[in-house]
């Protein structure tokens, strides 16, 4: 019997390492002799503005983008690694959006959500955000994301596997792979 391509995504707040894990995994991975492929975030290309300023249109446009580039890769040979997932782009719009929008956009996260094999959520630290010239440094906006995640994961009861709350990404590497079974 043939597994099906595993999907892995990963989740969280902004300026929690998910970018750096998933080249860290990456690469592990491909040291394993595993063919991986990864998705990168799409808040970087949104030609609207994001975070704090961010709009439904905004939210829409990564919303569609990170859909279609997941539904269009062929890894059936690959493992995919997401960076970032249709989750945290709900918590990002739940801010801004009316209620109906947000349940509309809500249904859609969850019903995507499922496409991944495991979804594994980054763990925010009380430790301050580089400034990379694009993501916001505000904690309590990164704070704020972090429980809109969180509290999205439990209401719709979203099997995700929480990271330890640690900066040390050989820890979480381990750990991911353990899971993983490979």
């Amino acid at each position: 019997m043939t597994r099906p391509p595993m999907k892995i995504a990963i989740i969280g707040t902004h300026s929690t390492g998910k970018t750096t894990l998933v080249q860290k995994l990456k690469n592990k991975l491909e040291e394993l002799g595993k063919k991986v492929m990864i998705i990168q975030e799409h808040a970087r290309s949104c030609p609207f503005p994001v975070h704090e300023g961010t709009t439904i249109e905004a939210q829409k446009w990564i919303k569609d983008n990170q859909i279609a580039k997941e539904s269009e890769v062929d890894h059936s040979d690959k493992i995919l690694i997401t960076d970032r997932a249709t989750i945290d782009n709900f918590a990002y719009l739940h801010r801004v959006a009316d209620e109906e929008t947000s349940r509309e956009y809500e249904q859609i996260a969850f019903e995507h959500g499922k496409t991944y094999t495991f979804i594994f959520k980054t763990h925010k630290l009380d430790i301050v955000a580089e400034d990379d010239g694009f993501r916001t440094t505000d904690d309590d906006f990164r704070n704020l994301i972090d429980s809109l995640i969180n509290q999205f994961l439990k209401k719709n009861q979203v099997q995700f596997i929480p990271l330890q709350a640690t900066t040390d990404y050989d820890v979480h590497v381990k750990d991911i792979l353990e899971r993983i079974n490979t």
